[in-house]
């Protein structure tokens, strides 16, 4: 399993820009419920888990 690091390319919802966290997923790539359920665990609104696609976030594989 890979492990992925998100960095807020700008405020989502209650989520402040640059906002980094760690996801990890079982493809190539982290998928929106992988986000999703990270955002969510992480206590931030559902407007900032709306911007669940990892198009919105730079991403950065560390493992």
């Amino acid at each position: 399993m890979a492990s992925y690091k998100l960095k807020a390319k700008r405020k989502y919802g209650d989520m402040p820009q640059g906002y980094e966290f760690v996801v990890s997923s079982s493809i190539p790539t982290p998928n929106a419920q992988d986000i999703e359920k990270e955002i969510i665990r992480l206590g931030f609104n559902k407007q900032a888990q709306s911007y669940r696609s990892a198009g919105n976030f730079k991403v950065e594989k560390i493992s």
